[in-house]
């Protein structure tokens, strides 16, 4: 059984160990390409990460946990549930078209202690087994029937899947956010400075972004697009 699931969530039984997932799917690129790739991952990356950090931190701030879950258990699981999706987003790849964002790198957990490492997992768990997606072995749903008195009544049991980390693990996670935040910035600000001349340029005067093939394409616009249109 895992240990952090019945350690960080409130009022959650432990659910079993399955493979972590598998990061960095191999595509051929060009290194300028990749650099690219890489930068839009980001950018959008750190926004997924202010999302959670910004949902974490009012989740802390207004004290949701405080008599859960006896009061405000609709909304802390809401939120709990929103915290995650926007945290696991950069680590989940997009496969299919081109213009699809691949993971964000493993390095970027580097920064982290070994208990935000074991959150991390969970989180990830919790993401890909019960909030996005509904998991046979993660609800271990059990099935039987009360006999005794007539008429007989159908018992079904289960792991609480809608159960929000506890308060502490949530404290965790907030700084794990703000982490990945200030790493996301750090490296976007490295990028930029690299693929500044190879992005289309953007008119102050008639809002017209311009540039050849590859740069526009890089850009993510369509010849002579414009912010009017």
């Amino acid at each position: 059984l895992f240990p952090y699931t019945t350690l960080f969530r409130s009022g959650a039984q432990s659910i079993p160990v399955v493979p972590s997932l598998t990061m960095g799917k191999s595509t051929k690129f060009t290194a300028e390409e990749a650099k690219v790739r890489l930068f839009r991952r980001i950018f959008v990356s750190y926004n997924d990460f202010k999302q959670a950090a910004d949902i974490s931190s009012h989740i802390l701030s207004e004290k949701l946990h405080g008599d859960y879950p006896e009061r405000n258990r609709h909304l802390l699981q809401a939120l709990n549930c929103a915290m995650i999706i926007a945290y696991a987003r950069p680590f989940s790849s997009n496969a299919g078209a081109e213009t699809m964002l691949s993971e964000l790198p493993h390095r970027f957990l580097n920064g982290f202690s070994s208990e935000e490492r074991g959150l991390h997992d969970v989180v990830m768990k919790d993401r890909n087994e019960v909030l996005a997606h509904s998991d046979c072995a993660a609800w271990n749903l059990r099935l039987s029937v009360i006999r005794f008195p007539d008429p007989a009544m159908l018992a079904p049991l289960h792991h609480d899947t809608t159960a929000p980390l506890k308060a502490e693990p949530t404290r965790m996670f907030n700084g794990m956010a703000i982490k990945l935040m200030e790493a996301a910035f750090a490296e976007r600000a490295v990028l930029e400075k690299e693929l500044v001349d190879v992005l289309p340029t953007l008119s102050l005067e008639d809002g017209c972004v311009s540039g050849d093939e590859r740069a526009m394409h890089y850009g993510g616009w369509t010849t002579n697009e414009n912010l009017n249109e």
